[in-house]
């Protein structure tokens, strides 16, 4: 991109993406391809290059957008091919980008040129100390149900994305661990004397299984609908939101749920065409937690409902998507209600 093309460049960005994202957008001019029509920018790619470590030179695919009028015409798979060859010539030895999990049309074009899903594990194994720096580039500090793809420019092999039960178990560990601080009292708040929650010795046991029990309640019931309509579903954990569950336990004594998710297998399905049976799963499964909580009235279940419900960053199967049609509005509303009148029941008990 040529300096006298960034502010055309921006403008463009700005009508290809929601408002509210402007504040995060970076546009590096040495770093950004464009592609010229009729000597106008009709899509870009704005890449992040920086070095992760003295072994990892890292090339950010970040912001990949298309005019609208020339959308469908493969220009962002012709543009995501030019980075290869681009940040090759650059010294690059990985290239990664981030996807939402409900985003099918996008990491189909990563996966036709090689990337796959890095894990945190062989995030920490590839980056080592260096996976704060590339984190702090890529957003990723804060950010929920979007995966990291990568691609190793030196043919090194990294570790693969662990899927359904391995996955699940993994999570379930995780949060669980995280969850200690809470049933404890290991946190701030404990200083004046005040507790989000009570326990005997004897509760100890059942309410330590508590993220076991939630997760559980709120995956088992959508699988099985998406059985009966024969879909079938991957279930993949979530690799970012960790640095938040660390913090809102230590700080305030809040559980901070990290769970994955239920997605459709494949690359061939959109929340356009499967709108009504994700916001079905996604009504089942908050459902499904809601008679959990009132069962077991408990801080973590009414946690992860209220993300589910309300929170459009903790997307699940696309409920809280503003892409889905019309009656996965009808759904939400609902699910607002319900988790709206588990509030209640908690002032009541």
């Amino acid at each position: 991109m040529k300096k006298e093309q960034e502010a055309e460049t921006r403008e463009l960005m700005q009508r290809c993406f929601d408002k509210s994202l402007a504040s995060i957008f970076f546009l590096h001019p040495d770093t950004t391809l464009v592609v010229i029509h009729e000597d106008k920018v009709v899509a870009g790619l704005n890449l992040d290059v920086y070095q992760v470590n003295k072994q990892v030179k890292m090339g950010y695919l970040g912001w990949l957008y298309t005019d609208k009028e020339h959308r469908g015409k493969g220009l962002a798979g012709k543009l995501l091919s030019e980075a290869l060859v681009f940040l090759r010539s650059l010294g690059c030895t990985d290239v990664a980008g981030c996807v939402e999990g409900d985003n099918p049309a996008s990491f189909k074009q990563l996966e036709n040129k090689g990337f796959s899903r890095l894990s945190l594990l062989g995030q920490v194994r590839r980056f080592r100390f260096g996976l704060f720096r590339v984190w702090k580039h890529a957003s990723r500090f804060f950010d929920m149900g979007y995966f990291f793809w990568h691609l190793s420019l030196d043919d090194t092999r990294t570790q693969s994305y662990p899927e359904n039960l391995k996955a699940f178990l993994l999570g379930v560990v995780a949060n669980t661990l995280l969850f200690i601080p809470v049933l404890f009292g290991w946190n701030l708040v404990s200083l004046l004397n005040f507790s989000w929650m009570q326990f005997s010795h004897e509760t100890g046991s059942l309410l330590f299984a508590l993220p076991l029990v939630s997760l559980l309640v709120r995956t088992l019931p959508s699988l099985v609908f998406a059985h009966i309509q024969k879909i079938r579903l991957v279930y993949r954990q979530w690799d970012t939101a960790y640095f938040t569950a660390l913090l809102l336990p230590f700080l305030v004594g809040l559980p901070f749920p990290v769970p994955g998710n239920l997605y459709i297998q494949g690359s061939t399905w959109s929340l356009k065409t499967h709108a009504r049976v994700l916001a079905r799963m996604s009504l089942i499964s908050n459902t499904s937690l809601a008679l959990l909580f009132i069962l077991l009235p408990n801080p973590y279940t009414l946690f992860l409902l209220t993300l589910d419900t309300f929170f459009f960053f903790y997307p699940f199967c696309g409920f809280n998507s503003s892409r889905i049609k019309r009656e996965g509005w009808n759904y939400r509303l609902f699910s607002y209600v319900l988790t709206l009148a588990c509030y209640a029941f908690l002032l009541v008990y």
